[in-house]
């Protein structure tokens, strides 16, 4: 369901959000998804990002939400949904538009158009996926389960 454009949270006359403009849904279950997002509230100094654990998208009362709970995929990787234009992108393009909404993401944004640096950008989030449990020790939860939900695998890879 990603969407190959950058999402951004500004208006175009203004390179400043007013309120929340970008709604992060992530696995408030997962240990790297709840730390990710402690991180990222921090640096989100000027208030760009919302955070929505998955388990409340289906009764937000917010209709994009609520349609992507209901199209059942939200547990496959970290959303980020710009409801005021309705745009949504997933893994690689999500962190990537998260980089874009924090300061001094501006000087991403180049980089970020390009096509290899979102192929990049999935490639890396999905290896970070398959290894939650190394990214978690490395985070320094060393007696935490990182996150109950099992990596998505591709259709050349077998089911085990």
């Amino acid at each position: 369901m990603a969407i190959e454009t950058p999402l951004s949270p500004t208006t175009p006359d203004d390179d400043r959000a007013v309120g929340p403009s970008l709604t992060v849904l992530y696995d408030g279950g997962c240990g790297v998804c709840c730390e990710t997002v402690r991180v990222l509230r921090r640096w989100d100094r000027d208030g760009r990002m919302e955070f929505l654990p998955l388990a409340l998208a289906a009764t937000s009362g917010r209709p994009i939400i609520e349609r992507l709970a209901a199209e059942g995929h939200l547990a496959d990787a970290v959303h980020v949904v710009n409801e005021s234009t309705g745009q949504v992108v997933s893994g690689g393009h999500a962190a990537l538009a998260l980089l874009d909404a924090l300061p001094g993401g501006w000087l991403l944004r180049p980089w970020a158009a390009l096509p290899p640096t979102a192929v990049a950008a999935d490639v890396v989030y999905r290896v970070a996926s398959r290894n939650r449990d190394v990214l978690a020790w490395l985070m320094g939860m060393r007696n935490e389960v990182s996150c109950p939900v099992r990596p998505t695998l591709d259709s050349s890879e077998p089911d085990r």
